[in-house]
């Protein structure tokens, strides 16, 4: 097995499509009073095309066996225009995936060192992505890699307290 990193393709979105399944439905089993189950693709073809085919938007694919078996999905972000803030622009990694069987294998290390890579081409210093609390493995893989909290989002659910 030597996978490969690229850029992906037109012909490389059935297969996205096919590991957005497979993290959706994750996604739905971890955490289902957030996501729910599809029986259909929740992203639209020409919206994997259209983010292909920009220049601040990037697929990152991972070929093993002739085939696509992960993607991370980058998207070039400036920080919101606020006074309080300063002005930066960083990578969003807004999904990535690698096929069940192919995971454990440093696939996915091997999609983010490519997506910075990608970052680094482009003059951007920073990647920044979100992981549901929930989900601990994504989060002890990010957190091995490199990346470091810097948000931290709180939720209450207001129906079992009592005021």
């Amino acid at each position: 097995m030597n996978p490969t990193i690229r850029g992906a393709n037109s012909g490389d979105i059935p297969d996205i499509q096919s590991l957005y399944r497979q993290l959706d439905d994750h996604h739905a089993d971890l955490i289902p009073e957030v996501f729910q189950p599809l029986d259909w693709n929740a992203r639209a073809d020409c919206d994997i095309q259209e983010a292909i085919d920009r220049e601040d938007m990037e697929y990152l694919v991972a070929i093993c066996d002739e085939k696509v078996v992960g993607f991370v999905q980058l998207e070039i972000a400036i920080q919101p225009d606020f006074p309080v803030f300063r002005p930066r622009e960083y990578a969003l990694m807004d999904s990535a995936v690698v096929d069940k069987p192919y995971r454990r294998k440093g696939i996915g290390r091997m999609l983010c060192k490519a997506a910075v890579e990608w970052c680094r081409a482009r003059g951007t210093p920073q990647i920044q992505t979100n992981v549901w609390d929930k989900n601990v493995g994504a989060r002890e893989f990010y957190l091995d890699f490199g990346f470091r909290p810097m948000c931290v989002k709180l939720e209450l659910d207001i129906g079992g307290i009592e005021i």
